[in-house]
């Protein structure tokens, strides 16, 4: 589903009063980021943008991706190894942590030395 199916289906542009539909409209491309995962499409970004909505999705991003952080932070992980001991995500047990450090910076151009506060 893209943003643009999802304001529609809402029916987010059909709303006549200013305040509801701002609120509506902040409200729907929050939610819509957080179903997908913040995993946009370039489209998605110049819906966001063309709404002048883009210093938010950066912020609500941010939360979302320290967030998913801190998640994965409490996943088991064999200490030898490095290796998660459990499923998480997409992420299969016995996925090596460096790995998925590598999908963090590469879905979400964040550095993983950000992330731990470095």
């Amino acid at each position: 589903m893209s943003l643009r199916k999802y304001l529609a289906d809402n029916k987010i542009d059909q709303i006549e009063d200013d305040q509801v539909f701002m609120e509506s409209e902040y409200n729907a491309v929050q939610t819509y980021c957080g179903i997908i995962g913040y995993l946009i499409t370039s489209d998605d970004l110049e819906i966001i943008k063309s709404r002048g909505l883009e210093d938010s999705f950066i912020n609500w991003k941010i939360i979302y991706v320290k967030d998913l952080w801190e998640n994965f932070g409490e996943v088991a992980m064999n200490p030898e190894t490095e290796e998660i001991e459990e499923p998480w995500k997409h992420f299969l047990p016995g996925t090596h942590r460096e790995d998925i450090w590598h999908w963090f910076e590469e879905q979400f151009d964040i550095s993983v030395a950000e992330l731990m506060g470095h």
